[in-house]
């Protein structure tokens, strides 16, 4: 493939393409330009994201930006591949089904981080990005004991991937939305009629199909319906690959010394976050476990006091 044939954004974001011989070189670089405007979309929305106003973060002109990104839509993928990045923690290997949902889950949540996401248009090139790779890496770390061959595991990531920004268009439009008024509300219950919507209308005339969060606690739905989705999701691949383990190995590629080295340090490092988290999920156990014997304790105390109290009272 030659220069020509290399999409310029791929490039970029790789770190290929040539860096601008002029221009502010010591305080710009393509990397705090994407975190800028990275920044800027998490605090005001995508809307917000314009070649000017990154510029001005820096204190220069927007000229000096088109020397490093040269459209608006060329940053927007750059930003998008940068915030899809999860953050380093561990992702089970040994279970494919709790890996595959704390991989959805780290969807999930890197779209609630940053949900100007949802806005950014998807293009054939953003999956051959850095960032879209190293979350395929992730999936795939996830599915090592899935036994399904490499074209489905493909699938899965894709399936996966479609489900998660879905279900957060979902979590962010209807389910962080406003409540339903009144007025609205009671509109349907009339006009949803039996005839028409004979499946529908109890659940509208009940309120369930409304989805109302629980009083006082609104991540409850939220929280809720991701459970159930993830569940309902995991059971359906299991249903369909089989219960049997054993997994398909990856695809053998004969690697240099410096690369398997390179892959060794990666298992270790995965290694030594699972260690970690299974450490801290101890901890968490034992400080659960400390703050239930205090309750047992003070209520046997209370027990005790109350038995001589009653047996004071008899005599």
């Amino acid at each position: 493939m030659t220069d020509s044939e290399i999409s310029r954004t791929v490039a970029l974001a790789w770190g290929l393409a040539a860096a601008p011989q002029r221009g502010p070189k010591r305080e710009l670089s393509l990397e705090r330009i994407v975190e800028a405007a990275v920044a800027i979309a998490d605090a005001e929305g995508l809307a917000a994201v314009t070649m000017a106003r990154v510029a001005q973060t820096f204190e220069f002109t927007t000229m000096a930006l088109y020397r490093y990104v040269a459209t608006k839509d060329e940053l927007y993928r750059l930003m998008l591949d940068a915030a899809i990045v999860s953050h380093d923690t561990a992702l089970e290997a040994d279970d494919w089904r709790e890996g595959l949902r704390g991989f959805l889950i780290e969807l999930l949540d890197a779209y609630r981080v940053h949900p100007w996401m949802l806005e950014t248009p998807l293009s054939p090139e953003i999956h051959l990005m850095p960032g879209q790779l190293q979350v395929a890496d992730r999936g795939l770390r996830a599915m090592r004991t899935l036994p399904a061959p490499d074209e489905a595991k493909l699938a899965v990531l894709m399936l996966l991937s479609a489900f998660a920004r879905g279900h957060a268009s979902v979590e962010r439009e209807v389910l962080h939305g406003d409540p339903v008024p009144p007025e609205t509300r009671a509109l349907l219950v009339e006009a949803a009629t039996a005839a028409r919507f004979p499946d529908a209308v109890a659940f509208v005339r009940s309120g369930v199909y409304f989805g109302d969060p629980e009083p006082g606690d609104p991540e409850s739905a939220i929280t809720e319906f991701r459970e159930f989705a993830a569940g309902a999701l995991l059971a359906g691949l299991e249903a369909f690959f089989g219960a049997a383990d054993g997994g398909t190995p990856p695809p053998t590629v004969e690697l240099s010394a410096q690369e398997a080295f390179e892959v060794a340090e990666a298992e270790l490092h995965a290694a030594t976050l699972l260690r970690k988290a299974a450490q801290q999920r101890v901890r968490d156990a034992e400080r659960a476990e400390n703050a239930a014997r205090k309750v047992r304790d003070r209520a046997k105390e209370l027990a005790k006091a109350d038995q001589k109290q009653r047996a004071r009272d008899t005599v």
